[in-house]
C-alpha cells in the first residue's frame, strides 16, 4: 500500500492511500504520476461528498436516535377535564438550555420527540388561560415519559352572559343566595339521604348520576329538583326531604316508560336552563318515552317550567309520537301526585297529622271555583309495615269531575305541595278524568314502592319492605288523570299547562291564587312566561330552615 500527499493550487494538502498490486511496483514518469494524481483527486472529492452528505442529512443522529433520544407527550385539559386546544408546550434541558416547543391538537394533545436525556422543564401557555409549569422532569435515554397538565383560566374566554353557568357543589349551593329565584347545575346530588352506590350503568344514570339541576327562591324554604339519577322528572322538595312528582307523559299501557335504565341516560332525558333568574327561571326538560326492554323510543315528550320569585312555577307540557297510528305510541296521562319519603321514612312519616283523629291527611282536591273541596285520610294499621284504613270527606267526587278548575294536594308535614289545572289551561273537564288512588280507580291506597336501584314508583318498581326500608327512600301516589274521552291523534296534538307550588296548612291562599290564575282565560295563559308571575304568594313567608 502507498500513501500519497497531494496539494492542490492553494497548499491545501490531502492524503490518500492507493492500493497497488506488488506486481505492478515500479518508478512513475514524471506523466503517469500527474495521471494517477488526477485519478485520486477524483476519488478523495466523491468520497468527501459522500461522508458530507451523510453528516448533513443526520446521519450520526439516525445512529443516537436508535439508542439515547426519548420524547416528552402529554395531554393538556383544564378543571372541568375538558381539552385544550392550540396551547403551547416548550420543553427546555436544564443542561444546555435548547428548547423545543410544540401545540396541542384538538384532543389536547402533544407531543415532542428527539429529546437527549436530562432534567427538562415543561411549561404550558395559552390565550386566557394561567401558565403552568412543571420542573424536574427526568428523561432516561430512550423513554416515552408522560406529563399530563391542567390549565386554570386567567379570565372568562368566554361571556358570563353567553355561556352556560358552571355546575357547582351542593355545598357551594348552600352559600349562594337569590335575589327572587334561581337555577343552578349541581354535580353531587343524592335524593332522600341515599347513602349506596350510584354504579353501574345501566341500572344507574349515564354519565354523571349525581347530577341535577335545582330551582330555589330567595323567600321560600323549598325547591324544585331535577335529577339525573331519577330521569329529570322534576319534584318539588321540602326542607324535611319529602317531596312530591308531577310525573310526565307516561306512554298508553306503560308500554313506553322513563323510570327505566334507558330513560335514565342523558341521549334519553336531558335538561337546559334557559333563563337563570334571578326575575324568572325558565328550564326544558326534554325526554323520549322508551321501552324498558329494547329502549325504543315511542314519543318525545317537551316540557317547559317558569318560576317565579313568588313561589309559584308554571308548567307547559306537549309530546309529538314517534311511532304514528300505534296505540303504544301516545300517552294519555301527562299528571300524577306521586309523594316522595327519604329513606327509613314512610308516608305516615311526612304526611300531616289530622289533630282531632290522628289519621294522615293524604289527598285534598278543591274545587277551584267554589268552596267545596273533597279530603282522603289513611290510618296507619298497627302490626303493619305500612297499610292503612282509608276514610274520605267533603263532597262527591262527581262534583270535581264536572269542575272547570280543579287544585290537588298532598299535604306534609312542612308544606302541602300542589297541583293545578282546568278548562283554560287545557285539561278540559269534559274529557279529562280524575282519580283518586284510595276509592275511585287504580286503587292503590298506602301501598309505597322503592325504585330499585334508587327513585319511585313506576316501571323496575318495587314494594318497600323492612330491608328496603332501610336502603331506599320510597314513593306513594294519591291521584292521578288521564284523557278518556280524546282521540289519541287530537290528545296528541294538546298543549297543556298547569300551576305547581307549596301552601301551608291552609290551602285557601292557594286556591284563592288558582282562581285567578284560570281566570285569565286560554288567551293569557296559552304562549304567556308570565301567566303566573303577577299571582300572590301561597306559601307562608319565613325565614327558611337550615336543611
Amino acid at each position: 500500500m502507498s500513501f500519497w500527499t497531494l496539494a492542490d493550487a492553494a497548499g491545501n494538502v490531502s492524503t490518500g492511500c492507493v492500493f497497488l498490486r506488488s506486481a505492478a511496483r515500479k518508478s512513475l514518469t514524471q506523466k503517469e504520476g500527474e495521471v494517477l494524481r488526477g485519478k485520486l483527486m477524483k476519488y478523495l472529492s466523491a468520497s468527501t461528498l459522500i461522508l458530507l452528505g451523510v453528516t448533513l442529512l443526520g446521519g450520526p443522529r439516525l445512529l443516537q436516535t436508535q439508542t439515547t433520544v426519548g420524547k416528552i407527550l402529554g395531554r393538556v385539559s383544564d378543571a372541568t377535564n375538558a381539552d385544550l386546544f392550540d396551547v403551547a408546550i416548550t420543553v427546555t434541558n436544564a443542561g444546555t438550555g435548547i428548547s423545543s416547543r410544540v401545540k396541542t391538537d384538538e384532543y389536547g394533545k402533544y407531543v415532542v420527540e428527539s429529546l437527549l436525556p436530562g432534567s427538562y422543564t415543561i411549561r404550558a401557555e395559552g390565550e386566557g388561560l394561567k401558565p403552568n409549569q412543571v420542573t424536574g422532569v427526568k428523561l432516561e435515554a430512550a423513554e416515552d415519559h408522560t406529563v399530563n397538565l391542567v390549565m386554570e383560566s386567567a379570565k372568562e374566554r368566554i361571556l358570563p352572559r353567553l355561556a352556560r353557568p358552571k355546575s357547582i357543589s351542593m355545598a357551594e349551593l348552600a352559600k349562594v343566595r337569590t335575589a327572587g329565584v334561581s337555577a343552578v347545575e349541581v354535580s353531587d346530588y343524592v335524593y332522600g339521604n341515599y347513602q349506596g352506590p350510584l354504579a353501574p350503568s345501566p341500572p344507574h344514570a349515564d354519565i354523571n348520576p349525581r347530577k341535577a339541576y335545582i330551582v330555589f327562591w330567595k323567600d321560600v324554604p323549598y325547591r324544585l329538583v331535577f335529577s339525573h339519577e331519577g330521569s329529570y322528572c322534576p319534584w318539588l322538595e321540602l326542607p324535611s326531604g319529602a317531596g312530591l312528582s308531577y310525573q310526565f307523559f307516561e306512554g298508553n299501557t306503560g308500554w313506553a316508560e322513563l323510570m327505566n335504565q334507558w330513560g335514565r341516560q342523558e341521549a334519553n332525558s336531558f335538561v337546559s336552563v334557559v333563563e337563570s333568574g334571578p326575575k324568572r327561571v325558565w328550564v326544558r326538560w326534554t325526554y323520549f318515552g322508551v321501552n324498558i326492554k329494547t329502549g325504543q323510543r315511542a314519543y318525545r315528550g317537551t316540557e317547559d317550567f317558569w318560576a317565579y320569585p313568588n313561589g309559584l312555577v308554571v308548567r307547559r307540557q306537549e309530546y309529538e309520537t314517534l311511532l304514528p297510528g300505534q296505540y303504544k305510541g301516545y300517552s294519555r296521562e301527562p299528571i300524577e301526585l306521586i309523594g316522595l319519603c327519604p329513606v327509613g321514612k314512610l308516608w305516615f312519616d311526612v304526611l300531616e297529622k289530622d289533630p282531632s283523629t290522628g289519621d294522615s291527611h293524604a289527598l285534598a282536591v278543591l274545587d277551584v271555583f267554589s268552596e267545596k273541596r273533597y279530603d282522603v285520610y289513611w290510618r296507619h294499621k298497627p302490626g303493619t309495615l305500612l297499610d292503612s284504613t282509608h276514610r274520605r270527606t267533603g263532597c262527591a267526587w262527581q262534583y270535581l269531575e264536572d269542575s272547570p278548575g280543579v287544585l290537588m294536594a298532598d299535604t306534609m308535614v312542612d308544606g302541602s305541595p300542589f297541583c293545578v289545572f282546568g278548562d283554560a289551561s287545557g285539561f278540559r273537564h269534559d274529557y279529562t278524568k280524575l282519580k283518586d288512588h284510595t276509592f275511585v280507580q287504580e286503587i292503590w291506597g298506602s301501598m309505597s314502592w322503592d325504585h330499585w336501584p334508587i327513585g319511585w314508583a313506576n316501571s323496575q318498581g318495587h314494594e318497600v319492605n323492612e330491608n328496603s326500608l332501610k336502603l331506599y327512600p320510597n314513593a306513594f301516589s294519591t291521584l292521578g288523570m288521564d284523557f278518556f274521552a280524546l282521540p289519541d291523534t287530537d290528545e296528541e296534538r294538546g298543549v297543556y299547562y298547569s300551576l305547581i307550588g307549596v301552601a301551608g296548612p291552609d290551602l285557601e291562599p292557594a286556591r284563592s291564587a288558582a282562581r285567578k290564575w284560570l281566570e285569565k282565560g286560554q288567551a293569557r295563559i296559552a304562549n304567556n312566561p308570565d301567566n303566573g308571575a303577577d299571582l300572590p304568594a301561597t306559601f307562608p313567608i319565613k325565614k327558611a330552615p337550615t336543611r
